[in-house]
């Protein structure tokens, strides 16, 4: 460019805040490359020649807004490339789909996988790597010298502290075992009882036993138990020494001291005085509960709402296994956990051979747009505007992460990588439908911000289909960038790959609306992907057999190099004969707003219309730029070009 444009001494210009910084006159701006069209090999219909085709920008910056307007007129980002297909020239048109979280009404399939991580948190289910830690600590146990598993486990019977009981009871499993060594501790406490009042302990004294409390017992309860008790075990005991005492001793006067009610609450006193790890014992009504301790260990799933209103079965919890989800948003930037994650997802998933930390940056890490501080007002949520990297973790080990973009309207999902471990947990749904609920908590912070976007919905692929099952979804119009509703843009979808969705507001396209009402369409060529089996169906390795699914959860942009190099995406410098000639009415059309254009020379800041004033510029580049320039206001629109800063390199 420094041959074509040369410096000249006329003219008024910004000066420019240089490459990667975005600020003119105390606001950000958006600054950006133009890199025309690209075509490149399609990862969706496994095309090998160059038949995917898209316009793309480098952004140096991009502003919060400028990127939700892209957003909305069909762009998508990957690490700083921002890239839009051209959608009446491409292999496989990519719409952008998107939901109002406050409309989501999840299906019955997308209910079955947040309750499987509810049964996964109550410690009903295990993933490979729980299973591996218990048997690793198992082996442990096993190595001891003549010792096996099951006398090591019975020898801590004889131990005075429970506390020591209830590591084995993790990796054994067995509670037939730990409630009674329960009842070993309230028979001591039974017998301590007796020796302070001087009485007879035969053979006939009452034995404890402590039960396992069943759930249609704690709906019994409910009213009595409060939602920071889980009662587990129970021993009624009390009554039967109560009766056994009268019995034995006939002359006793003050029957109440003797009562299943004090007894119990001596027993307790006497039990509590050794510390019982995980749970809390109470005296109640003559009964030995025993709670498991809620503040230990925070499940922050909560039961859908739809399920508590239908009555449906919660899973019964177990304390000794109990799992903590944390969901944990954090601003974009490198975390060595996180990589590491990516690379075995990378490896395992995708079967990638190299991975390389360069490339996850660039890809996943590197964001062009800056991050707007939460100030207060409903305007802004309360984490800010920009990209972050949403972490699950459970019991402290990142098991997902979601690359996400906080903007204006919406949540953006850009990718997702997961444990492979936890393949059977659905991760990829179950993530998305936790970002949904996050848009849906977040309105009442920041109002605007209430749609959900899934990035590219592709009607062509058949694994990128899935993304209508999230419902009521609309999609872009890819000619006027209207919203139109799934259900009535499908059967254009049908007839053809590209379609002009807002279209079917037209007379003669009336016969092709479904003939059912929106939202209850029953797409048959889509249901491999909307519905999966049994939710206790899995196969030999755990993992379900729909996990291939999965592999393609936010992953839209996996058809873009990765890498940022040009070696799979070239530039076309042969566009197609009708690009060559730019039309009367376009040139009429774009007139003023090519003179609007802010332009980035030699890091001075210049209107398009004052560029000649400013500098001294070779014809045939001005003429090549005007035609450059007449594209890129029709890909990003008026608006967007006369707001970002055109940089010239």
């Amino acid at each position: 460019m420094d041959a074509d444009v040369a410096s000249s001494s006329g003219g008024d210009g910004e000066r420019g805040q240089g490459k990667g910084k975005g600020k003119g006159k105390g606001r950000e701006l958006s600054v950006v490359v133009d890199s025309g069209r690209r075509r490149s090999s399609c990862g969706y219909c496994s095309s090998s020649s160059p038949s995917s085709i898209s316009h793309g920008l480098w952004a140096y910056s991009l502003t919060a807004n400028d990127y939700q307007d892209l957003l909305d007129r069909g762009w998508r980002r990957s690490g700083c490339y921002v890239y839009k297909p051209e959608m009446d020239k491409t292999c496989c048109p990519q719409y952008t789909i998107r939901l109002k979280a406050s409309n989501f009404t999840p299906s019955k399939e997308q209910d079955r996988v947040l309750k499987k991580m509810q049964r996964y948190l109550a410690g009903a289910l295990d993933s490979k790597f729980d299973k591996s830690i218990d048997q690793s600590k198992s082996n442990l146990l096993c190595k001891e010298p003549n010792k096996s598993c099951d006398s090591r486990i019975l020898n801590n019977t004889n131990q005075t502290n429970l506390v020591s009981v209830t590591v084995p009871l993790r990796e054994t499993e067995n509670q037939d075992k730990f409630m009674s060594l329960l009842s070993e501790k309230i028979d001591t406490a039974v017998n301590t009882f007796f020796k302070e009042r001087g009485l007879p302990l035969t053979g006939q004294t009452p034995k404890p036993v402590v039960k396992k409390v069943k759930p249609q017992m704690k709906r019994k309860l409910k009213d009595i138990i409060t939602k920071q008790e889980d009662l587990v075990y129970t021993c009624n005991v009390s009554f039967q020494l109560a009766a056994y005492m009268k019995n034995v001793d006939s002359k006793i006067e003050n029957l109440d001291s003797v009562s299943p009610k004090i007894i119990a609450e001596e027993l307790v006193r006497a039990i509590s005085s050794e510390n019982i790890s995980g749970f809390i014992i109470k005296a109640c009504s003559g009964h030995l509960n025993f709670y498991s301790d809620a503040n230990e260990e925070t499940v922050m799933v909560e039961k859908p709402a739809q399920s508590q209103q239908t009555g449906k079965k919660n899973y019964e919890s177990t304390p000794e296994k109990r799992r903590e989800l944390v969901i944990r948003m954090k601003r974009s930037q490198f975390d060595p956990d996180e990589y590491a994650l990516y690379e075995k997802y990378q490896t395992l998933v995708h079967q990638d051979k190299k991975v390389s930390k360069d490339s996850y940056i660039r890809f996943l890490v590197d964001t062009p747009i800056p991050f707007v501080e939460p100030d207060g007002s409903s305007r802004v949520p309360p984490c800010g505007f920009g990209s972050f990297h949403q972490q699950y973790l459970v019991d402290g080990r990142i098991i997902a992460v979601g690359v996400v973009d906080i903007l204006p309207k919406c949540l953006s999902s850009k990718y997702l990588f997961w444990d492979p471990d936890y393949a059977f947990l659905s991760l990829g749904k179950f993530t998305a439908l936790k970002e949904i609920q996050w848009v849906s908590e977040m309105q009442a912070h920041c109002p605007s911000l209430e749609y959900y976007y899934l990035g590219y919905y592709i009607h062509s692929c058949n694994k990128m289909r899935y993304k209508a099952a999230y419902r009521p979804s609309e999609l872009l119009c890819p000619l006027r960038f209207e919203w139109v509703p799934y259900d009535i843009a499908k059967p254009l979808l049908d007839r053809s790959k590209y379609a002009i969705l807002s279209d079917y507001k037209t007379t003669e396209n009336t016969h092709l609306l479904p003939t059912e009402k929106p939202g209850t369409s029953s797409t048959n060529d889509m249901h491999h992907h909307s519905e999966v089996h049994d939710e206790n169906a899995e196969c030999e390795n755990g993992e379900e057999e729909n996990v291939e699914d999965e592999n393609f959860m936010h992953e839209e942009d996996s058809d873009v190099e990765r890498d940022g190099e040009a070696s799979s995406m070239d530039m076309d410098d042969d566009d197609d004969e009708d690009d060559d000639q730019i039309g009367a009415d376009l040139l009429a059309d774009h007139a003023q707003s090519i003179g609007e254009i802010v332009l980035d020379v030699h890091n001075i800041r210049v209107k398009y219309k004052d560029l000649q004033k400013r500098f001294v510029i070779r014809k045939n580049f001005l003429g090549e730029l005007e035609k450059q320039l007449y594209r890129y206001i029709e890909v990003v629109g008026k608006d967007l070009s006369s707001r970002i800063v055109y940089s010239l390199g």
